[in-house]
């Protein structure tokens, strides 16, 4: 059974345009983006590929060979004309896609904090003239968690990094028709193999992207034709700014950024980042 991961305590998000990162902290709101506005085109595609090619002769084999005692029950639940209609019917579960909003991050983890990350600083950090916001991950957590429901799943999705698509296979197949009642409206009813390989799914990117360590809050809304949605944020929910070395050269900027924050988030650090001499690093000297 797939289980979700314990998000970090906290994570980062850069902001290559410092009046987007000043507008979270002035207005006290980050931005939801819709799915499709996401840069990876192979980024949460939900095409569902198997390990017998859609062949339901392979399927069938695989039963035979694995789960011999099940195969006249499994040949009745699934005949061979309903074996291209159930993996079609798996598109409905990417119409879970449509109303998809992410807020993306990297986690903060001991010995490894994306501040001092110089291809994030250079890629997301608009080459060190952007700013990076720490944030709690509780503190955001409980902006989408309904308070009234103690089975609420968290908002937080770890993503994986692979080098193939995850794959539908016999076995999934086999336990799905076997034990379970489907609803495409539930992934929970699609058992425990298939639902995993479908999270997976949903929850990958290409291995090239693995040096981000990317978790993000997700928010499902099926009412909004906007593609983005801006959640207000609580007092502690920013723990820290740190401004690029270039940004902070800028002493409007820096001042910006310290009255904004004390302002709004009074327990948030200010930050800025310097060039470390002789070396490829970055250290960062605390303004307030």
């Amino acid at each position: 059974m797939c289980m979700d991961e314990i998000p970090p305590q906290y994570v980062i998000r850069f902001y290559g345009n410092t009046n987007y990162a000043l507008e979270c902290i002035a207005l006290k709101q980050i931005a939801f983006i819709h799915v499709e506005k996401l840069n990876d085109p192979f980024d949460l595609i939900l095409d569902f590929v198997t390990d017998f090619n859609d062949d339901y002769a392979s399927l069938v084999d695989y039963v035979q060979k694995h789960h011999p005692t099940q195969l006249t029950l499994f040949k009745e639940r699934l005949p061979e004309q309903n074996c291209k209609e159930l993996i079609a019917g798996w598109s409905k579960l990417a119409k879970r896609r449509e109303s998809l909003f992410v807020f993306s991050t990297c986690a903060v983890e001991e010995g490894n904090h994306p501040r001092n990350n110089l291809y994030m600083w250079g890629h997301y950090g608009n080459g060190h003239r952007g700013v990076a916001i720490e944030f709690n991950t509780t503190a955001l957590a409980k902006l989408l968690i309904k308070q009234d429901n103690p089975y609420s799943k968290s908002p937080w999705w770890k993503m994986n990094y692979t080098k193939e698509i995850p794959k539908i296979k016999c076995e999934d197949i086999f336990e799905f028709e076997i034990n379970s009642e489907p609803d495409p409206n539930n992934l929970e009813s699609y058992g425990p193999k298939l639902k995993c390989v479908i999270d997976k799914r949903i929850r990958s990117k290409g291995e090239i992207w693995k040096n981000e360590n990317e978790w993000r809050l997700v928010w499902e809304n099926d009412e909004t034709k906007l593609k983005i949605h801006r959640y207000e944020l609580p007092d502690n929910a920013i723990t820290a700014v740190y401004l690029g070395c270039h940004a902070a050269e800028k002493e409007q900027l820096r001042n910006d950024f310290v009255y904004e924050t004390q302002r709004n988030f009074p327990s948030a650090s200010v930050f800025r980042a310097k060039m470390r001499k002789g070396e490829y690093a970055l250290d960062f000297e605390k303004i307030v």
